[in-house]
């Protein structure tokens, strides 16, 4: 093997490299898990650290938000993700108000992390992946648990 074909080895093995990195990078691979941020107020702090999956290890789509929200006898019109999460969030006026969206946003990731740990029984080989979650989603619940100490007590 000469010098060139060593150089263009060398380059495919760092484009290679370089595309493995951006890929464990969109599914939040190179994030710090303790990463979260301060923000100024709490609606702004749960829909940047718990709403996205990639931080919280868990999605929430626009038909959770409705029946999360019809768990608390409450009720809006499906729309756009964010727009239906700042209805869902607009009603909270007390302390126990938010307890009780903690505890809903709580239950749903309880429910996921369920079936994420029926997934890794019946396929091995995904146990990995569903971990992750897993240990994303009890994250971002002692998150939610943070932000309702830092804004309503």
């Amino acid at each position: 093997m000469d010098m060139k074909d060593l150089n263009e080895l060398r380059g495919e093995f760092e484009a290679m490299q370089q595309r493995a990195m951006q890929d464990a990078c969109v599914d939040g691979g190179c994030m710090e898990d303790d990463d979260y941020e301060d923000y100024p107020d709490y609606l702004r702090a749960i829909y940047s650290e718990i709403m996205p999956p990639v931080k919280s290890g868990v999605y929430f789509s626009r038909w959770d938000l409705k029946r999360m929200a019809e768990q608390l006898d409450e009720s809006f019109a499906l729309d756009v993700r964010e727009r239906m999460f700042k209805n869902f969030m607009q009603w909270i006026a007390t302390p126990e108000d938010m307890l009780r969206v903690i505890g809903v946003f709580k239950e749903l990731m309880d429910l996921k992390c369920d079936e994420y740990r029926k997934y890794s029984e019946r396929y091995p080989s995904s146990k990995e992946i569903f971990d992750a979650k897993i240990q994303k989603a009890e994250k971002a619940k002692k998150y939610l648990d943070k932000v309702y100490t830092e804004f309503f007590t």
